[in-house]
This record gives structure tokens, sequence and C-alpha cells, in this order.
């Protein structure tokens, strides 16, 4: 009998090249797959016609999807103190990733999808970002929606609002505000969609001017908020920008000629032998002057309950005034029992009046500006 190798000896090397075979060409189509934006492979069916229904809801993963908020203001205008609000106009770009959008380019003879304008049912699965602290509806001016092989997609555009501000008045007019955007969607929360941003992606035309204000900076952060009727909290994205008043006209044109009238109600400390009548008459005059002014400049100043520096210094200037017509009170009283001290009494006013303003309006500074 012969000792020769038996069949089943004989298959086992071929089979294993086909075992190997079939590996390293599974291996191969897996390597040469392309890659979809969060970095899973990407095979040729699962690619997305562009005349497939669009996804009506978030991707079946276990974390949340990350949105790239981007924003540029180039516009700020009617800054209403009065009603807590300003209105912005921005250039947006949105950013993020889908893999159930992705197709095949070389397929399509095109690397990207555009859809322009601003009708038409959106041809992505819709996030619903808005502003949370917007006044009334967004105005989107103009939008393009770009959709990438991998999956990505930007969309970019202009958009309007008339926004809700919290002033804080008390330094005013040397006040600093901070002026936000708060962006979130209105729909999803922090465990379905988590919005990001990047500061260098954050910013203001260069060309942006607004009276009265000077822009200061801006910059960006993300928060969670939970609103009553949230049960999870919801990720947003807060834009603020610093803005500083622009504080000329306040000084120039409002606090000089009120320090000028107050002054005016000194010359009484020089007119020594005159009567009570005309040394009142001058501290009267000087008291509705400055009422008058008060309300000539009421349009101008804020309207808020509490004091702010400019209030302070026009109480601090009545003041200055009553006290003027009280101590020509005392002089013409003196001038009956110790005519010997009126001359002594008007020359320390001279002195002392302006150095207590001058106390007073540093005293106030320092309070506010600390």
């Amino acid at each position: 009998m012969s000792d020769g190798p038996s069949p089943a000896r004989s298959s086992r090397p071929g089979s294993a090249r086909i075992v190997i075979l079939a590996i390293t060409l599974l291996l191969a189509n897996t390597s040469s797959a392309e890659q979809a934006c969060d970095d899973s492979p990407l095979l040729p069916g699962m690619y997305r016609a562009a005349d497939a229904p669009i996804p009506t809801g978030p991707p079946s993963t276990t974390e949340p999807m990350a949105i790239e908020i981007n924003l540029q203001i180039t516009e700020l205008d009617h800054i209403d103190e009065l009603n807590s609000q300003f209105r912005f106009e921005g250039y947006g770009d949105f950013r993020w990733c889908d893999p159930r959008m992705a197709f095949d380019a070389e397929a399509e003879g095109r690397n990207v999808r555009r859809y322009f304008g601003l009708s038409g049912k959106v041809p992505y699965w819709d996030v619903n970002l808005t502003i949370a602290n917007s006044l009334g509806a967004i105005e989107v001016t103009r939008r393009l929606v770009e959709v990438f092989p991998d999956g990505r997609i930007r969309i970019s555009g202009y958009f309007n609002s008339q926004v809700a501000a919290l002033f804080d008045l008390r330094r005013f007019p040397f006040d600093d505000q901070n002026f936000e955007i708060q962006i979130e969607s209105f729909t999803y929360n922090s465990e379905t969609v988590e919005l990001i941003t990047n500061d260098t992606r954050v910013s203001y035309a260069p060309s942006l001017y607004v009276p009265e204000w000077r822009i200061t900076g801006i910059d960006s952060r993300i928060e969670k908020t939970l609103n009553v009727r949230d049960r999870v909290p919801f990720s947003r994205a807060v834009i603020e920008l610093h803005v500083a008043r622009v504080w000329g006209f306040y000084v120039y044109k409002l606090w000089i000629p009120l320090f000028l009238i107050v002054a005016l109600s000194w010359s009484v400390f020089w007119m020594q032998g005159e009567s009570l009548a005309n040394r009142i008459r001058m501290a009267a005059t000087a008291f509705l002057t400055v009422v008058a002014y008060q309300f000539a400049i009421a349009g101008s100043l804020p309207k808020v309950a509490y004091l702010t520096i400019m209030d302070r210094l026009m109480i601090a200037s009545f003041v200055l005034i009553a006290l003027t017509a009280l101590e020509s009170m005392v002089v013409v009283k003196l001038e009956r029992v110790r005519p010997e001290h009126v001359a002594r009494l008007d020359r320390m006013s001279r002195w002392l009046f302006p150095m207590g303003y001058a106390a007073i309006i540093v005293t106030i500074a320092a309070i506010h500006m600390r």
C-alpha cells in the first residue's frame, strides 16, 4: 500500500489560502472605503441619493450632535435703554456632521450640493436653532445651504432680530454694557444637540459704527440652561458684545453748563452789604435755572428707578445751591449781631463751596468706578 497524503490533508492548504484571500479582500475594501465626517467607514451602499427622503429626526447615536456656531455682527442699532432692548444684524455660519447626508461625489459629478434662497423645504434635518432672547420674529434675508460628500453640513446667511438686553446704568454716562445674543435649539436638548463656539470665528465687522457707543470686544461661551418647560438642560451659545458709552456729549453739553450754573450762585459771596432779598434772589435764580435745565435734558437721561452718576451730580448741585442760600441768610443775620464775622464767613465760603463741590464729585466717581 502506498503512504501518500490523504485527501483531507491535501485540501487544508487550499482552504487556508481561500480564507486568507477573502480576509485580505475584505480588509482592502474596508480600508479603501471613504470616511464619513464622523470618521466612520462610508461604503458605497450608504450614499444618499439627491431625491432620497430628508431625515426628520436626529441620528441614532449615543453622543449628542456637535453644532459649531460662528457669527459676525455687521450692524447694531435701536439701542433702547428704557425698554431694555437692541437690534442687530449678523452673518451666521452654522456647521455640523450628519453622515446620513453623505453622497457619491464621483457619481454626481460635483463636490458639494448647494441650495440657495429661503423658499422650499430645508434639505437637511432641521435642528431648529433660534435666538432665545429675541423679542420678535427672526428675519433671515439671505441663506446658503451646503452639503458635502462626507455628510458635513454648512448653513450660512444674514439674519437680524430685536433682542432683549439687561442694562446697568448706575455709572451713566461712563457705563459699559454687555449685549448678549443667546442661540439654542428650541426643540432638542443637550442630550441630542451640543453647541460649540470658537472665539476666532465670533467677531464684529471692522466697519461697525454705533452712535454714542464704542465697541470694546466680543467673546462667546457655552452654558446649560434649564427653564420651567424643560426636564433636561439645553445647550446655549452666548455671544457677548462689549460696548462702552462715548461720554463726551454728556460732559461737554450737560456737565460743564451745570457746573457754571452752580458756580454762578457763588457770586453772592462777593455781595457784601447787599440785602437778604438780593442774595436770595441770586441763589433762587440759580436753583430755578438748574430745574429748567433738568427738564431740558430729561430726554437725554435714562429713566430708571435707581440713581446714576448723573442723578447724584444733579442732587449735589441742588444741595450746593440751597446751602448757598442758607449761607446768605446766616450772613444777613450776623450783620445785625456780629458784623465783624460777616466778611470772614464770605471769604471762607469762597473756598469751601468749590472745594466741597469738587470733593462730592470725586466721592461720587470713586463710589461708582471702583
